[in-house]
């Protein structure tokens, strides 16, 4: 007899899940007027020629159908059940997969883009488990973000990242100012514990401007910590569309004596085209190692088209330079001082 995998075991208690649910309601038993949940999504998935592509074997062009590095492929369950008194309880389940293969992202985390539940009110919000860290919430608006960003640079992967057995406490906006802080338990024979706080201001106006600190100490003892500062500003709106200016900075510290503090640029605009469903970006992105010539940048000029509210073309063209012993890439295992150059394009839904 076959033991049933979890991805089975999973799939069948949603399927009970839902044959209870469509059960109660058809006799007429309370659902919980003051509760909700959502199923959600994006399917996406790029055509890709990238330079220098390295499989471990061989240095050379490559052309491959990828998991969309602008939006990942997800499915989601998120919801909410109000409490009363202004208090609500919110939860959020979501995992990665990949969409040209079918597999799940991680090997290792089925819920590996989030697994958290909390209370919501007058208080803020307070959540517990797997979830995205403070630079993820706060820098979006500030750095490029999708798999063409900062955070692919080996020092920066925090700017995007899930923080397991974690406690993150939101503020409510006071003044369009808001504030985070987030401790990930180190549980795990690898890792340690995890410090994080961040403050954001977004008062409905043009400008917008938020700032992370981050403190992660790992099993060897030695601790690294982030800093990051990043802005926004949209112009008034002309015939020509409507413009969005940001820029962002980060800075890694680590104590381990081998490794070298680092630091991070991004300036760009996005540009929506005033007669077209479309938007434009253009970047630029530096990365620089203190003390070495091992440093990196990269251009990028992305653009995306809506067919409809949910379902668009997308596009990029990235140019990536690696310097000394540098080996920073976007596909493949990189190789020290050779840079890639991607073209992609590719398709997206969300739903």
């Amino acid at each position: 007899m076959k033991t049933p995998s979890i991805q089975t075991a999973i799939a069948l208690s949603l399927l009970c899940l839902g044959t209870s649910t469509f059960a109660q309601s058809s006799r007429g038993l309370p659902t919980g007027s003051g509760s909700s949940l959502n199923i959600y999504g994006t399917a996406a998935t790029e055509l890709v020629h990238v330079s220098n592509f390295n499989d471990g074997s061989r240095i050379g062009n490559s052309t491959r159908l990828e998991n969309s590095k602008v939006t990942a492929s997800r499915l989601g369950f998120i919801g909410s059940e109000d409490l009363g008194g202004g208090l609500s309880s919110v939860f959020n389940l979501e995992m990665g997969y990949a969409l040209d293969t079918g597999t799940q992202s991680s090997a290792s985390y089925f819920f590996n883009r989030g697994s958290y539940v909390g209370l919501r009110g007058g208080f803020g919000t307070m959540t517990v488990g797997r979830q995205w860290d403070v630079e993820d919430d706060v820098l979006g608006r500030y750095f490029i973000f999708g798999g063409y960003g900062v955070f692919q640079f080996s020092e920066f992967a925090a700017i995007s990242d899930t923080v397991a057995n974690s406690v993150k406490y939101v503020t409510p906006a006071m003044g369009g100012v808001t504030a985070r802080a987030l401790y990930g338990f180190g549980e795990g024979a690898t890792s340690g514990h995890t410090t994080e706080f961040a403050l954001n201001y977004a008062a409905g106006g043009p400008f917008e401007a938020g700032a992370t600190y981050r403190r992660q100490k790992a099993a060897t003892g030695y601790s690294t910590q982030l800093v990051t500062l990043g802005a926004s500003y949209m112009l008034p709106v002309t015939s020509a569309g409507k413009f969005r200016l940001h820029g962002g900075y980060a800075y890694s510290k680590p104590e381990d004596p081998v490794a070298r503090k680092t630091s991070a640029y991004d300036v760009g605009v996005v540009w929506g085209l005033p007669s077209a469903n479309a938007n434009l970006t253009l970047d630029y992105v530096a990365r620089d190692q203190r003390g070495t010539d091992n440093d990196s940048r990269f251009v990028r000029l992305g653009g995306e088209y809506f067919l409809s509210k949910r379902t668009s073309f997308i596009a990029n063209v990235v140019s990536l330079t690696n310097k000394g012993n540098a080996s920073q890439k976007f596909f493949g295992q990189g190789a020290q001082g050779k840079g890639q150059r991607v073209l992609s394009v590719g398709l997206r839904h969300a739903f």
